[in-house]
C-alpha cells in the first residue's frame, strides 16, 4: 500500500488512543490533524472499517481542508484493502473526476485501473471487467503520460489485452471444433484485426487459413496466408506454412 505521507508519533498515538473509549473514537475531541493521523494509523494497522469511518468523518467535518482529496484517496485504499474492488474503483474514479489537476489525480486513475485489473477474471469467463480495466488503464496513460504509474499501467494493459485476445481465440476454436467455420472466422478475423500485438494474432491467421481451406474458399485462404507471412514472418505459425500455402496441421 502506498502511503505518501504521515507518520504517527508516539505522543500523538497515545493521545488518540486515550480519546477512544469502548464506544469508539471520540471524533468530537479531535482537531483536523489528529483526526487525519488517526485515520492513517487505522489504515496502517489494516483496520479498513476504522480507516473508512475516520476519513469519511474527516471529509464531512472539514470539507474545505486541503487534505480532503487525500482523505478520499485513503477511503478508496481502505475499500481495496477490504477486497471491495468495485467500491474502491468508484471512490477513486470520483476523486479523479472531481480533482483532475490535483496531486492525487494520477494516483486515483492508477488505482481505478488496478481495481478493475484485480476484478478481471480468467479468459473462459465474461470479460466485462477486463474491458473496463483496459479503458481505465488507457485513461491513465492518455491523461497523465508522465505519471510514475504509467509503466505499471502499461504492463497491466499488456496482460489485459492478451486475455481478451485469448478469450476471443478460444471462442473461435469452439466453433472451429464444431465445424461452424463461418462463425469461427468472425472471431479469428477479430483477433487478428483487434489484437495484432499479441501472440494470438498469428495463431488466428493460421487457423483462418485452415478454416477457409476447409470451406473451399481458396482466395480467402491465400489472403490469410499472405497476411500471416507479411505481418508475422518470424512467428512459429508462419513457419508452419510451406511454399504452397499448406499448413502442417492441415496435412496431418
Amino acid at each position: 500500500m502506498r502511503l505518501k505521507t504521515t507518520v504517527l508519533t508516539v505522543p500523538l498515538l497515545a493521545l488518540v488512543l486515550g480519546a477512544c473509549a469502548s464506544r469508539g473514537p471520540a471524533f468530537e475531541n479531535m482537531d483536523q490533524e489528529t483526526m487525519f493521523l488517526y485515520g492513517m494509523e487505522r489504515l496502517q494497522d489494516r483496520d479498513w472499517s476504522g480507516a473508512i469511518s475516520t476519513f469519511e468523518r474527516f471529509t464531512l467535518t472539514f470539507p474545505a481542508h486541503a487534505r480532503v482529496p487525500e482523505a478520499r484517496f485513503r477511503i478508496g485504499q481502505a475499500y481495496a484493502g477490504r477486497g471491495e474492488h468495485v467500491t474502491a474503483a468508484m471512490e477513486f474514479d470520483r476523486l479523479a473526476n472531481d480533482f483532475p489537476a490535483g496531486p492525487w489525480a494520477d494516483d486515483a486513475r492508477y488505482e481505478v485501473c488496478a481495481a478493475y485489473y484485480e476484478l478481471s477474471p480468467a479468459p473462459p469467463r465474461d470479460q466485462q471487467y477486463t474491458v473496463t480495466a483496459v479503458d481505465h488503464c488507457r485513461s491513465l496513460t492518455l491523461y497523465y503520460p508522465d505519471s510514475e504509474y504509467v509503466p505499471r499501467a502499461e504492463a497491466m494493459l499488456d496482460d489485459l489485452i492478451n486475455k481478451l485476445a485469448e478469450k476471443n481465440f478460444d471462442t473461435a476454436e469452439y466453433y472451429f471444433r464444431r465445424r461452424a467455420y463461418h462463425s469461427a472466422n468472425i472471431y479469428y478475423e477479430g483477433v487478428a484485426a483487434d489484437f495484432p500485438q499479441t501472440a494470438w494474432a498469428p495463431r488466428a491467421l493460421l487457423r483462418l487459413h485452415e478454416s477457409y481451406t476447409r470451406l473451399g474458399y481458396e482466395q480467402e485462404a491465400e489472403a490469410a496466408r499472405e497476411r500471416l507471412l507479411r505481418d508475422f514472418p518470424a512467428s512459429p505459425q508462419a513457419r508452419q506454412i510451406d511454399g504452397n500455402g499448406v499448413t502442417a496441421e492441415s496435412r496431418s
